[in-house]
């Protein structure tokens, strides 16, 4: 599929696609949108013909990172107006030279997890605890197997849900060692998880342990990955769960997580304070002896002295992902048509 599509007035482009992080940062952008435009019969000189829509959908791409798309556009005397844009992670419109809007829930779709986990009509009241810990990581970094280390220092096998690498991509035999001596990739589902089956789960392991340490997408340091605060499935899942989250992710997301209305559980977790440490790697270090220190309480009691708290936050994915369409095709449609 192309990644620039022409209706009516309008070209919608969607920078997410099949399009490397390095590339769209950079300057050389224009070269890559002059061979998109080609695809559909335009060329540079039409660009400034029509209000372009750029869809961010699935990724964390932020301001930051199409700034080089936005400048090479109103080169080709395409207005501010008509260069309009739709994140999906959290960005301050309000400062931008061009319309946009943030639809930070809008991963609540991807895969489709919503309505597979409700197939199975789990009793989540009842469900057995078997570990205390569960911290899932497909695809393999230095900062995510550093935290995997972390992890393993200060927590018994038998406590944890870990997995790590199993996204198929060898990594560097640095990664490899991060974990050593645990084998590489850290399985405990299926052998690996393609694109289909990571929203599909079907057992109930990941679900057994009350506290789920959520390891988002984007990184202050791993290569090739967002810096922007970007909500994914990964932190919906944990709600929908029944689990009570930690995060290692970038500075600030914990204070989006509660302006979505989720209950953070900051009298459990010590107000998240680690949220507010720009250093990643002492941010991590913060992560780790928080999660060790509440998992040193009594979880079951745990989760039957907050169980209402964590059925309202279940109970507020499955109003996101019951109204959460027709809320943003209103507000992509207010980004189209409405006179900036």
């Amino acid at each position: 599929m192309h990644r620039a599509r022409l209706q009516d007035n309008f070209i919608f482009y969607d920078a997410w696609r099949n399009l490397p992080s390095d590339i769209l940062r950079s300057a050389d952008i224009g070269l890559t949108v002059a061979e998109d435009l080609n695809e559909i019969g335009l060329t540079i000189n039409d660009i400034k013909n029509y209000t372009w829509i750029v869809d961010l959908k699935p990724e964390g791409i932020d301001h930051t990172d199409i700034n080089h798309l936005f400048l090479f556009l109103t080169a080709q005397g395409l207005s501010p107006s008509q260069f309009r844009v739709a994140f999906s992670c959290m960005v301050d419109v309000s400062v931008l030279p061009y319309p946009a809007i943030c639809l930070p829930d809008r991963l609540i779709y991807n895969g489709n997890w919503v309505m597979h986990l409700e197939h199975y009509n789990i009793d989540w009241a009842n469900l057995e605890i078997t570990h205390k810990l569960v911290c899932l990581m497909r695809r393999p970094s230095v900062s995510r197997g550093t935290l995997a280390k972390r992890l393993l220092s200060k927590f018994q096998l038998s406590e944890l849900i870990m997995t790590f690498g199993t996204n198929g991509v060898e990594p560097s035999n640095d990664i490899k060692q991060l974990i050593w001596p645990q084998p590489y990739p850290m399985i405990v589902d299926r052998p690996m998880a393609d694109q289909v089956f990571q929203h599909r789960i079907d057992h109930d392991f990941f679900y057994r342990a009350p506290v789920n340490l959520v390891v988002e997408s984007s990184s202050q340091t791993d290569p090739n990955t967002w810096r922007s605060i970007f909500v994914t499935e990964k932190t919906l899942k944990s709600m929908a769960w029944y689990q009570f989250p930690i995060w290692y992710a970038v500075p600030g997301l914990v204070d989006q997580v509660r302006h979505m209305g989720f209950d953070v559980f900051d009298d459990v977790f010590g107000n998240h304070e680690y949220d507010k440490i720009q250093d990643p790697w002492a941010r991590m270090t913060q992560v780790v002896l928080l999660a060790r220190q509440v998992c040193n309480l009594d979880l079951t009691a745990l989760r039957k002295q907050h169980w209402q708290r964590l059925e309202k936050n279940a109970g507020l994915i499955k109003q996101i992902h019951t109204t959460g369409i027709s809320r943003h095709t209103e507000q992509l449609n207010r980004l189209m048509y409405d006179n900036f």
